[in-house]
């Protein structure tokens, strides 16, 4: 009796422990591969798990973002860890965006799930296939960067915060979140003293944290500076890459 016991205990611990590190944290303790496998494996349902409500998105994200950036109505924006376009397709309903938005991912299912969901607006949207850690775009070429739920599943945030600098022109406008749900994820998350203080180490001032979710902290701030916003251009003028080393498959999506 006792050995069966014994072995229901094992297995449950087994069991839980596989949830905590395939479902809670999504893999981010197993190394990127497994992250990108389960975003690929999960991505015709991530919507509908996530619930994402288009109203509540264009209010939070889009109308906030383009206030942030009022007059301009004609942005270049980095969406970084874009996922199937939750941020494109809030800055597409609004009636005064005219700019362009740049979504980057390492999932290629999830950014097929994007292009699906956008081809009838692809005109003002492409996206990559490339790495937060290393963005494959010249210095200062986006006037805002955004980086939704997603840090915190990074393999070195500060690395992807340092590049998110370095594309975002001086004045340019940071949205990201930090999750404050952090009894799960140890080691992979920062206080909101510990971001805001990485955050000026690269460059950025005028940080405000806000609430936004039970699981997350909405956060502002601008690159240190000045400069003209860019507006829309094309997605060739921004990319620092050999156009023979671009790959475009048939969904439209580029691997870099």
């Amino acid at each position: 009796m006792l050995e069966v016991v014994g072995v229901v205990l094992l297995l449950a611990a087994l069991g839980g422990l596989a949830w905590w590190l395939l479902i809670e944290t999504e893999g981010v303790y197993l190394g990127r591969r497994v992250v990108i496998w389960l975003y690929d494996v999960y991505a015709r349902r991530y919507d509908s798990i996530k619930d994402f409500q288009p109203e509540y998105e264009f209010v939070l994200l889009a109308v906030p973002i383009m206030s942030a950036i009022d007059p301009q109505r004609d942005p270049m924006v980095l969406d970084v860890a874009t996922g199937t376009g939750r941020l494109p397709l809030a800055l597409l309903r609004h009636a005064r965006f005219e700019g362009r938005v740049v979504g980057v991912d390492l999932s290629t299912q999830m950014l097929h799930i994007a292009a699906d969901k956008m081809a009838e607006d692809n005109a003002w949207v492409d996206l990559l296939c490339a790495p937060a850690e290393e963005l494959p775009f010249h210095e200062a070429v986006f006037d805002v960067v955004t980086c939704l739920e997603s840090l915190e599943f990074m393999r070195d945030q500060s690395q992807v915060l340092a590049e998110i600098a370095r594309v975002l022109r001086p004045g340019g406008v940071l949205l990201i979140t930090n999750r404050i749900n952090t009894r799960w994820m140890p080691g992979q998350t920062l206080n909101d003293t510990t971001l805001s203080d990485l955050l000026r180490e690269h460059g950025f001032v005028g940080v405000q944290i806000e609430p936004w979710q039970e699981d997350y902290n909405r956060v502002w701030a601008r690159k240190v500076g000045e400069s003209q916003p860019h507006g829309a251009v094309s997605l060739w003028s921004v990319v620092n890459r050999p156009l023979h080393t671009v790959y475009v498959d048939d969904a439209g999506i580029v691997h870099i």
